[in-house]
């Protein structure tokens, strides 16, 4: 559990950051139903899944320029109580049976809105957070503590000035990020309805014009993002990897912008494979190394960043790579800058190659330079 401790702060933290500003809250709670299934899992109509989940968000308003971009979102913190039936799923791979249990799911939201109109929006949702299952030690999740991802569309009908009725078709996902393996996640797909109370009026939207206009900018960072898993090669062995990436940013618009760099990447797999072969008496460190060019995507809430890269190794070794590596992978990271000018960044992670996660990442980095276009 301590492992998990870092990632439930940073996630508080984040959420309770992200709307963070003087002006008055309008808060609202949003108590909802799920009904679902697992997917891929067949007969997967025989194992339905009940959701009951209690959110607790507020609105924004406009008076930050990334909440008018983002048309006016709803954010806040869900609750998740997930029950499901399946029971003595028969695994063919283990040749033994598997009881899933329930789990109880805590995590930060988005709520935008792709249609708004003033009495009807068609709304988009997401999430992430943590989940905690009881009967966790199992093929599918392994561990007790895993990550939670939300995602939801769906229409919202508004009642009155104070009540929203909404519908979404609704997916998430389980996984402890290989810390413990086997990994193979749980997947859930159904639909939900609930309603949405306002504790106060609804607040009114600023619709002007932005008083700041927005300047382009680059930026010169760099991160360093380590993480650790349990090895492919041999069970109950632990694995580092590392990640130091040297990295440009172009924010070309309040909230997008888009850059590359390079990563240096370390993994002790390679380290563990040798040993397996018996030939660890070859190995040498460099081996662990490797180098990867990518391009990155921002989406930027204010101080909070989703941050997407997509490398190819240019540098690798030729023998014994772990087996799930591909000549590519993606970085999947939730940053929250703070500091003078934004200038320090921390965040959590995942480094994936393909749908297979390496491992998670805890990142910790700094702007090294900055410089605005002339106007």
């Amino acid at each position: 559990m301590k492992h998990w401790l870092p990632t439930f702060i940073l996630i508080l933290f984040s959420v309770i950051s992200f709307g963070q500003t003087t002006e008055k809250r309008h808060w609202y709670v949003e108590p909802a139903f799920r009904y679902a299934y697992h997917i891929p899992f067949k007969p997967y109509k025989a194992y339905p899944v009940y959701c009951a989940d209690l959110r607790l968000g507020w609105q924004t308003t406009g008076k930050q320029p990334w909440e008018r971009f983002f048309n006016y979102p709803l954010v806040g913190i869900g609750f998740r109580y997930e029950h499901n039936t399946m029971r003595d799923y028969y695994d063919a791979e283990s040749q033994s049976n598997i009881t899933l249990g329930g789990s109880l799911a805590l995590f930060g939201y988005c709520n935008g809105h792709i249609i708004k109109k003033p009495r009807f929006q068609f709304d988009y949702t997401w999430g992430i957070g943590l989940a905690y299952w009881p009967l966790g030690d199992n093929r599918l999740i392994s561990s007790p503590l895993t990550v939670h991802l939300n995602l939801d569309f769906g229409p919202v009908f508004r009642l009155h000035d104070k009540i929203d009725l909404f519908a979404r078709a609704s997916f998430s996902h389980a996984s402890n990020g290989a810390i413990r393996i086997p990994n193979k996640g749980v997947n859930v797909i159904g639909g939900q309805a609930g309603i949405r109370v306002f504790l106060d009026s609804r607040a009114p939207e600023l619709h002007d014009s932005l008083t700041n206009a927005f300047q382009k900018s680059n930026t010169i960072y760099i991160s360093e993002s380590p993480g650790f898993r349990e090895s492919n090669t041999i069970p109950g062995r632990y694995c580092l990897g590392n990640t130091f990436q040297l990295g440009y940013a172009r924010r070309f618009h309040p909230c997008f912008s888009y850059g590359g760099g390079l990563d240096l990447l370390y993994t002790g797999e390679n380290k563990v494979m040798y040993e397996s072969h018996g030939e660890l008496d070859r190995y040498k460190g460099i081996y662990a190394w490797s180098l990867a060019p990518y391009v990155s995507f921002e989406l930027v809430y204010g101080h909070f960043i989703g941050h997407l890269d997509i490398a190819y190794y240019l540098i690798q070794p030729t023998q014994y790579v772990p087996r799930h590596y591909l000549p590519f992978y993606e970085r999947l990271a939730f940053r929250y800058h703070f500091g003078q000018d934004d200038r320090l960044f921390a965040g959590v992670g995942m480094k994936v190659h393909g749908s297979r996660i390496d491992y998670i990442e805890w990142t910790v980095g700094m702007k090294l330079f900055q410089w605005k276009d002339k106007k």
